[in-house]
């Protein structure tokens, strides 16, 4: 008799196992290569000047985009493979997070144009994609169309690899040097490239540079050759610079690297000088003639820098437009786009020289004064230094002592493009830009005195310009773009040529261009160059040319020479009425007021005015601490474009008038930072009405 059949057991659910692990993990590699890895490599590859200006290898930039495509998922996959050694339900619970969270992201950038409030895009980014990860789990068409989504870090990193313009570095032509031969040529060269300097720049007339300002800029004119009517090829510094180097003026999709513009200076005089170059934003110079010491050492340091910066430029990417506009400005320059930390927080300053031989990649005041000193003593010696300044950010005095910055109008215009605010607002970026100048005029007092110490002045041929200018136009002008009204600021950089023997100032207004410096080199110094450049020396006729700046999207802009001198001195007079003529520490719309007594300010009585980080002025400690001289507050009470006074110390040392700056009306003057003492200092801010001050309010 058989025994009767035992009841059937319930179904054992079956458990997430290796495949559905994989599959998971797919999805997830998926997702992220389109929300995060996608838009970031694609900006990245349209823009491989980026790779250029940080001096990145090819392995950098391979390490970066696999970096970036793979390693995310892969710890995303450890982490699951972890939750499911605990139980099925932490793992779906894992996964369902990953999902939602990512789905997240790439919802908030559906929204990014639809103008909706900050608030709502998040609420409605993180709905749905709570709701496509539910749906995920519940839908096997959505589960079929991730199963496709699972090949999209391979497209992503193939068309960023083979595709985009960061192909050309990636698999970059030969840079095979083709030297010149000019045994007989024995002049000693320097060439010194500022950056974001206009001719105006430099003038509180239309005649000559200011010597109060900038003595030794004034100097050079009166022993040099004044090219008054320089003019740029370029508004964006790896394009403008190329034309420096090479006497060419490039299509504008043309990478600035000698294995894409091989003819240059370099290659001229590579078989006979001795180099001695700072070239941080191009690579003109071949690595066989400007060989980057330490290689392998600084990998990992360009890596961490890379990885330190593109979270800013992520968070611009993905995030709501109302959080992304709370990060640091990404688009001003090419690297250090959160800074250094220490600067708003601990007000201290540290100076760090690492300079290194070769291409060189300064960026510090130690850097700038370590790389003068050791110009080469030699007559066969070709000095090559491409300058951050006086470029944004804006935080050095005359000296090249770092000041402190105010992070709620540290950035008034929106990148390249308009400034944010009116007259007032980009006055006080002015005084700060003509600050900065000020340090870079200390720097041509430096590199004259080097020179003379080690005998190599008379003789050697002396440049001074600069890859272009800015523009305080405001009104809708952009501040740094190819524009017909803004060719007077934009387009006209300085040009000093110092022969050899020169000992008169001379004021030329021949029509030169950037392109002209190499030719100009090689008439000078007798050589025979192995290339046809485009411009010419300007020892000679120059022809009647227009001015022509290029945008990086190729787009001409052009006005006459006349045109450009027209705006260059509308731009002075702007400039003058803004902030006066007199020198640096004086800048403001009433200099007029600077020493006067400063009034008492009672206590407790109601303040109109509030300073920033009034914290920084308690306790300032000289050497250490960043020098508290940018005094910046906002206003209540007071009308927009009053104008304040700031007392230190019992001295009126600054004026500036309030503008408006997201919702709210906001100050900011530079004092003379000898007005400071260590320990406490008093603050006090006023109302100015003809010469009566009236208490607004201090420290």
């Amino acid at each position: 008799m058989e025994a009767a059949a035992s009841p059937e057991a319930p179904a054992t659910p079956v458990r997430p196992g290796r495949r559905q692990l994989l599959l998971g993990a797919g999805h997830l590699a998926g997702l992220w290569a389109i929300t995060f890895a996608q838009p970031l490599l694609d900006l990245l590859g349209q823009n491989p000047d980026f790779f250029v200006a940080r001096g990145n290898s090819v392995g950098d930039i391979l390490i970066l985009a696999f970096g970036m495509v793979i390693v995310p998922p892969l710890i995303m996959l450890a982490i699951e493979w972890i939750a499911l050694k605990i139980s099925d339900r932490v793992y779906m619970g894992v996964h369902f997070f990953f999902v939602a969270a990512i789905a997240t992201f790439l919802f908030f950038q559906f929204q990014k144009n639809t103008g909706l409030p900050t608030f709502l895009i998040v609420v409605i980014g993180v709905g749905l994609g709570v709701l496509f990860a539910y749906a995920l789990f519940r839908s096997t068409f959505l589960k079929n169309l991730m199963d496709i989504l699972i090949a999209a870090p391979i497209v992503v990193l193939v068309m960023f690899v083979f595709f985009s313009n960061a192909n050309k570095l990636i698999f970059p032509e030969s840079d095979k040097v083709e030297l010149a031969s000019n045994p007989n040529a024995d002049t000693p060269v320097v060439l010194v490239i500022f950056d974001e300097l206009g001719t105006n720049g430099l003038m509180t007339n239309t005649k000559t540079v200011d010597a109060q300002r900038y003595p030794n800029f004034a100097k050079l004119e009166k022993t040099s050759t004044w090219y008054k009517d320089q003019s740029t090829t370029a508004f964006f510094t790896p394009r403008a610079v190329p034309g420096i180097l090479t006497g060419e003026n490039p299509s504008y999709d043309t990478l600035p690297t000698s294995a894409e513009q091989p003819n240059s200076i370099f290659n001229q005089l590579g078989k006979d000088y001795k180099f001695h170059v700072m070239e941080p934003v191009t690579q003109i110079c071949p690595d066989s003639l400007c060989p980057e010491e330490e290689a392998g050492t600084r990998q990992l340091r360009r890596l961490r820098a890379l990885a330190s910066d593109l979270k800013y430029v992520e968070g611009r990417l993905v995030l709501p437009p109302g959080i992304a506009d709370t990060l640091p400005d990404v688009g001003t320059n090419f690297e250090g786009f959160g800074g250094s930390g220490s600067a708003d927080e601990g007000f201290s300053s540290a100076k760090q020289a690492q300079f290194v031989k070769g291409r060189g990649g300064a960026s510090e005041p130690a850097e700038y004064e370590a790389f003068i000193k050791s110009i080469p003593e030699t007559d066969k010696g070709f000095t090559m230094m491409h300058l951050h300044l006086p470029h944004q950010p804006w935080k050095y005095d005359v000296k090249g002592e770092q000041y402190n910055t105010a992070k709620s109008i540290e950035q008034l215009s929106k990148s390249t493009g308009p400034w944010l605010v009116d007259d007032n607002g980009v006055a006080t970026s002015q005084a700060r830009m003509y600050t900065q100048t000020g340090y870079a005029d200390t720097l041509v007092g430096e590199i004259r005195k080097n020179l003379v110490q080690k005998g190599l002045w008379d003789k050697a041929m002396v440049i001074v310009t600069a890859d272009h200018g800015v523009s305080f136009e405001g009104d809708g002008v952009p501040q740094r773009q190819a524009d017909d009204r803004a060719m007077g600021d934009v387009a006209n950089p300085p040009l000093f040529i110092k022969y050899p023997g020169q000992k008169k100032g001379v004021v030329s207004t021949k029509p030169s261009k950037t392109i002209d410096i190499v030719p100009t080199i090689a008439q000078t110094l007798g050589l025979n160059l192995n290339y046809e450049p485009e411009g010419v020396p300007l020892q000679g006729p120059v022809p009647e040319r227009p001015v022509e700046v290029t945008d990086i999207e190729g787009n001409v802009y052009s006005v006459s020479v006349q045109e450009m001198v027209k705006q260059r001195d509308a731009g002075i007079a702007r400039s003058n009425e803004r902030i006066g003529t007199g020198p640096i520490y004086t800048l403001g719309p009433a200099p007029q007021l600077l020493g006067l007594k400063a009034p008492p300010v009672a206590s407790g009585a109601a303040e109109k005015a509030t300073l920033d980080s009034e914290e920084m002025f308690a306790d300032y400690v000289p050497g250490k601490d960043l020098i508290p001289m940018f005094i910046t507050g906002t206003t209540d009470g007071v009308p927009e474009g009053t104008l304040i006074a700031v007392g230190v110390n019992g001295r009126i040392r600054g004026t500036a008038k309030t503008f408006a700056f997201e919702g709210a009306d906001h100050f900011g003057a530079l004092v003379d930072p000898a007005s400071l003492k260590a320990g406490a200092n008093t603050i006090a801010l006023y109302e100015v009405n003809g010469r009566k001050l009236t208490p607004l309010g201090g420290n």
